[in-house]
């Protein structure tokens, strides 16, 4: 029967190369569920699988989309994504890996979405807003329009900010409301892994990992990106970090330190999300049998 094989957890965990082991060992192709990977222009300070590890396995949503172009959502991920798996289902695929940690775009995959409208022209009108008012008057609407979604939501992150009142302008419903609507679950099964270690050797991973990514050229990546005009990279751990770098002086030592600050609470945050999930099968580094084998073992 087929079946797909969820692989969660917080940046630094090893998804990615648990994800391409089992893949390898189950002949299955993988489905990025990290929201920053699909951007061609955003490499090191995401961590993508190296050219070499995306020729041994086939994955899909990554290098898909560019940063100037923002309207690959959750919304537009759950149906391309479906609609991938489908297709490789019934091209004879056993198994479909989702691995990633972009919680939300996971949700979005397997359980569905409440039916909310979507129109570029609106977007592109709160975008110019955006750009020419700022945001406090954004927010101002947001707050009148739906207290309780102003409270709610991230309202440090524009992205979320717009997407709100986009629903709210074009349906004039609350969000609330339109979160009364039925979602439309995946029809296929899935089994989902969570992978969990101690909180101070995650830590340590994630301060290895920016100091690899110094290394490999995120300095250089960086300077050849708009951070400061685009909204992806402004609300992007590893790239809204350099901001400060270039307008303020401020040391390129601090921004390190920064970046694996953002990283850890961010880590923080996935691990939040994942408590969540009443179906999550836990994966421990610290087992004598390998994460891979502990897969393999309820599959």
């Amino acid at each position: 029967m087929s079946k797909i094989v969820l692989i969660q957890g917080p940046t630094a965990s090893g998804k990615s190369s648990l994800a391409l082991s089992l893949a390898q060992q189950l002949n299955a192709p993988i489905i990025s569920a990290d929201s920053r990977q699909f951007y061609r222009e955003l490499t090191i300070g995401t961590a993508k699988p190296s050219i070499e590890e995306l020729d041994l396995v086939e994955h899909f949503f990554i290098n898909t989309h560019s940063i100037h172009d923002l309207s690959f959502t959750s919304a537009a991920f759950m149906k391309a994504g479906r609609d991938k798996i489908s297709t490789l289902f019934k091209q004879g695929k056993e198994h479909v890996i989702v691995a990633g940690g972009s919680g939300m775009f996971v949700d979005a995959l397997i359980d569905g979405l409440h039916d909310a409208p979507s129109d570029k022209k609106v977007r592109q009108e709160l975008n110019k807003e955006l750009k020419q008012k700022g945001m406090d008057l954004l927010l101002l609407e947001l707050k009148n329009a739906d207290p309780i979604a102003f409270q709610e939501i991230d309202i440090q992150n524009p992205i979320r900010v717009l997407r709100a009142l986009e629903i709210i302008r074009i349906s004039g419903e609350t969000l609330e409301k339109i979160r009364m609507k039925s979602k439309n679950a995946i029809a296929y099964p899935f089994i989902r892994f969570g992978i969990s270690w101690n909180r101070s050797e995650l830590y340590d991973r994630i301060n290895k990992r920016v100091q690899q990514m110094i290394e490999y050229g995120l300095f250089e990546e960086v300077k050849n990106l708009p951070i400061q005009e685009n909204l992806l990279l402004k609300n992007t751990v590893g790239y809204k970090e350099w901001i400060p770098y270039f307008e303020n002086g401020i040391s390129f030592e601090h921004t390190i330190e920064m970046i694996q600050k953002n990283s850890r609470n961010y880590a923080k945050r996935q691990e939040t999300w994942m408590r969540r999930y009443k179906d999550l099968i836990l994966l421990s580094p610290y087992e004598s049998k390998t994460m891979l084998e502990q897969i393999i073992e309820h599959i």
